[in-house]
């Protein structure tokens, strides 16, 4: 390579190093507040079903022990099944209310 080209080149990784920083002051802030907020998402959304599943497998456990305490069969597992479920239900939609309420 002649100095002309090894100038030339120079020049070139200049410049594309250049846009490089320019470039990443330009983004980096958004990236990180995007980062952040997918996390609070990621992370309410794993509560979210935590709680409904834990709601309805509580209820499950409950009714059964008590079926069992008073020697009937599926009545109170139902019962405390269903009552699980429109818990982890009522839960999950006030979580999701203050999922919408932080965006």
């Amino acid at each position: 390579m002649s100095r002309d080209e090894k100038s030339a080149a120079e020049e070139k990784l200049k410049e594309i190093a250049e846009k490089i920083e320019k470039h990443k002051l330009n983004h980096t802030p958004n990236d990180v507040k995007q980062k952040n907020k997918r996390g609070k998402q990621i992370s309410i959304a794993m509560r979210l079903s935590t709680e409904l599943v834990v709601a309805s497998i509580v209820g499950a456990i409950l009714g059964w022990y008590i079926d069992k305490w008073l020697n009937t069969k599926p009545i109170f597992f139902i019962i405390f099944l269903l009552l699980g479920v429109i818990s982890g239900v009522k839960t999950a939609i006030s979580t999701s209310k203050q999922l919408y309420d932080e965006s």
